[in-house]
């Protein structure tokens, strides 16, 4: 069984999503732990589930001044990857993590270049400059198939990134679905849901904590205490809105 899982490990470098990726959308932070070992934790760019709008849009919250109690204890952990011993999250649940309220839907990309999409709010919490000199190294995109992308180094050294999720299998070289695992409806992801089991993306640079949660339109509040939409649940965009 695939265990919820949280990997705390340096910043390397960063893959933001182009069009002409083979694969799921996904921007890739590649950092390593207590030894050189490259590790990859993906956050998703854009939906493969379209919403009722039909757009691919992600809900998505950064919040760039990200202070909760959760941090003096991940700051007290070592490098590298535990299935125990350390904080789970859960977006409904636990109120001091954020407010589900502020979740927007955000593209992956936006042609307009009005920094408002994933890659560009990644980019920044990351200290990714795009216009800075790339280097294209293989990624496995979950196929088992390797297709080149380009990755950029931070320009900021001592950059700790601490990402939650599930493990890629079965290499475990990576972990994915760090976005809220609850309040899928009954379909493919329905045994996905659970209580404190949700993924998200929280980043240690000198000047603070910045923290990045991503849910699905197709996704439904309020859930029960098993991570399962209630009866009585809507979809996450009629939620927000709802107040």
């Amino acid at each position: 069984m695939n265990e919820y899982c949280m990997f705390k490990g340096n910043l390397l470098r960063a893959a933001p999503f182009k069009d002409s990726y083979i694969g799921s959308p996904h921007y890739v932070i590649t950092v390593s732990g207590n030894d050189t070992t490259p590790f990859n934790i993906v956050v998703n760019s854009a939906s493969t589930q379209p919403g009722a709008s039909g757009n691919d849009d992600v809900y998505f919250y950064a919040d760039l001044n990200f202070a909760d109690p959760l941090t003096a204890k991940l700051q007290a952990l070592n490098l590298g990857l535990y299935t125990s011993g350390f904080p789970r999250l859960d977006y409904f649940q636990d109120s001091s993590l954020l407010d589900i309220h502020r979740m927007r839907p955000v593209p992956y990309e936006d042609q307009n270049g009005n920094r408002a999409d994933v890659n560009d709010i990644i980019d920044e919490i990351l200290t990714i400059d795009e216009s800075k000199p790339s280097q294209s190294l293989p990624f496995d995109n979950g196929s088992g198939q390797l297709h080149n992308r380009d990755f950029w180094t931070p320009t900021s050294p001592g950059i700790v990134v601490y990402g939650f999720g599930f493990l890629f299998l079965p290499k475990k070289d990576g972990l994915h679905e760090t976005h809220m695992n609850q309040g899928n409806p009954r379909g493919p992801h329905y045994n996905e849901n659970g209580a404190f089991q949700d993924g998200a993306v929280i980043v240690q640079r000198p000047d603070g904590f910045a923290a990045m949660f991503t849910a699905f339109q197709t996704q439904y509040l309020p859930t029960n205490a098993a991570g399962d939409p209630v009866a009585t649940a809507v979809a996450l965009p009629d939620y927000i809105q709802g107040g």
